[in-house]
């Protein structure tokens, strides 16, 4: 029996492996009857055989557990170096490595391998973050939704990646002045209409060293309207801020907000108030201009300053800058963490610039007549004769405007409580509702502007809003009645009382204002308040 075993010994690995060759997959495992008896087999030959079968199994086959790759047995005989390590995935490989291990396993000598090796599937790689992937905005989750959802733009971080965003405002408006008639050349005066007040769809792209951002916006309230909103290309230096914080130096060209005042900062999908107040439109038509900026922020404090053309965007002016002169505006603020729950912010804002009075084009002598007794015959003494006049050249004059605007939030247990107000001193700055020229009127035309508003957070689901407004477009202005000199009261009160219902991606927001002015006359003559207050309802939900 001895001699039987000895003499079978040199081929039994030939006979293994014939015999798995020819064996089906599932079968090729060695069954543990069958390493029972090579067990004993091996235990009762001869030490020095076993040792050589066993080391040679060893350098063949790793460990199973950490699946590594397996060295090559021979070397390339082309270059005499080591071929390319391999893994087990053969099936004879794996008889080779459970074999080894069972004869480790009835020696007690070194860690006990597993009886069968199987193929690991390596590790998939992390994806990349996609750039494709929507972000939000500024403020987040954590921020009060119905306060905060992009904040400021002088505080706007630009994200590496691409991000897009937008959102829908439609409205229900109605005024007093409302009237089912035309006015003088077709435009009608029915003000008690549905209209989509803005529909703004922006895409950033940011970068490490440059940015870009494109906004459209669409409208219904004086016909159906879609332009440019914001078109802006950046160098910026981030400093040591991530992506969530304003960069330290950003240089941006193109048709980008105007740094005047607090209003003009606003996002327009954050602003609780359905427009800015009366004085701001007044001013500044549009928020945005073309020009180059400057901006950024380091710290607790942000700056801002553009060069820009001085035209507004709104339609209402020329079509091209009318002159070559260009506006300066800057402004310079601060955000101060008084607590945890309180925060203070402020700003200083500067405008200096050129505006153009466009002239009169020269007329000939003329003759009217006037038809006093309503005979329909032409009397001789009902005619007139209109002098001509010389063309007036168009002239640039001076303007500038000043500003200071403060504000304090407070978090409670009922929700964020704020607090704001902004005061503007300026001269021949209304090119909005009763536009300054100091040319017609040979002196120059200054303007106040106060504002006020506290708004109350209700939870995560309600808010509660009030805003005075003050406006004086001419504080200069005086006009004769009866042969005496008065100073004409041309001020505006607008009390606007806000309450809303919000929710995460939507807001319903309803405001009546209450408007005094002195646009009507009375039975004397004597200026007095129109009938002209006005109720919207606005229903916003955010992309």
């Amino acid at each position: 029996m001895t001699r039987r075993t000895h003499f079978l010994r040199p081929i039994r690995p030939a006979l293994f492996l014939a015999l798995f060759v020819s064996m089906p997959a599932a079968a090729q495992a060695p069954s543990a009857e069958w390493e029972e008896a090579e067990d004993e087999e091996d235990a009762s030959s001869d030490e020095p055989d076993d040792l050589e079968t066993s080391a040679a199994s060893e350098s063949a086959a790793p460990s199973v557990e950490g699946a590594e790759p397996v060295p090559a047995e021979d070397a390339d005989p082309t270059t005499g170096q080591e071929a390319p390590a391999r893994t087990p995935t053969s099936a004879v490989q794996a008889a080779e490595a459970a074999t080894s291990a069972d004869v480790d396993e009835a020696r007690g000598g070194g860690e006990a391998a597993s009886g069968q090796a199987t193929d690991v599937p390596p590790a998939a790689p992390t994806p990349a973050p996609s750039v494709a992937t929507p972000q939000s905005p500024v403020g987040g989750a954590d921020a009060p939704r119905s306060l905060v959802a992009e904040g400021s733009n002088y505080w706007r971080p630009i994200r590496r990646g691409l991000s897009w965003w937008g959102f829908a405002q439609a409205q229900y408006h109605s005024s007093q002045l409302s009237e089912d008639q035309l006015a003088p050349g077709g435009a009608p005066l029915n003000r008690n209409q549905f209209e989509l007040r803005r529909a703004r769809l922006r895409i950033d792209h940011g970068w490490e060293n440059a940015a870009a951002t494109f906004e459209m916006d669409g409208s219904t309230v004086n016909g159906l309207a879609i332009g440019v909103r914001r078109a802006e290309a950046s160098l910026l230096h981030r400093g040591d801020g991530d992506d969530d914080a304003p960069p330290l130096v950003v240089v941006t060209a193109g048709i980008t907000d105007l740094p005047f005042g607090a209003e003009l900062g606003e996002s327009q999908r954050d602003r609780v108030f359905m427009e800015r107040s009366i004085g701001s439109l007044a001013l500044f038509p549009s928020e945005a201009d073309i020009g180059l900026k400057v901006w950024g922020a380091y710290r607790f404090v942000s700056y801002a300053a553009a060069v820009v053309n001085g035209q507004p965007l709104s339609g209402s002016g020329f079509a091209r800058d009318p002159n070559a002169a260009k506006d300066v505006v800057a402004r310079v603020g601060a955000r101060a963490p008084i607590r945890d729950d309180l925060r203070l912010d402020g700003g200083l804002s500067v405008y200096t610039g050129r505006g153009f009075s466009p002239g009169r084009d020269a007329t000939k002598d003329s003759i009217v007549w006037i038809d006093e007794n309503n005979s329909g015959t032409a009397e001789p003494y009902e005619f007139i004769g209109v002098t001509g006049s010389a063309a007036i050249p168009s002239r640039n004059f001076d303007r500038w405007a000043l500003g200071l605007d403060l504000a304090a939030a407070l978090d409670t247990r009922l929700g964020q409580t704020r607090l704001s107000g902004e005061v503007v001193v300026a001269s021949n700055m209304d090119r909005n509702l009763l536009v300054s020229d100091p040319v017609l009127i040979s002196r120059d035309a200054r303007q106040l502007l106060l504002t006020l508003s506290l708004v109350q957070q209700i939870t995560d689901y309600g808010l509660i809003g009030f805003r005075a407004a003050y406006y004086d477009p001419d504080s200069d202005l005086i006009e004769q009645r009866a042969g005496v000199f008065h100073l004409r009261d041309q001020t505006f009160w607008v009390l606007s009382p806000t309450v809303g219902l919000t929710l995460p991606h939507g807001r319903l927001v309803a405001q009546y204002d209450f408007i005094r002015d002195f646009l009507g006359r009375d039975e004397r003559g004597v200026p007095t308040d129109v009938r002209n207050d006005q109720l919207t309802i606005r229903l916003q939900v955010d992309l």
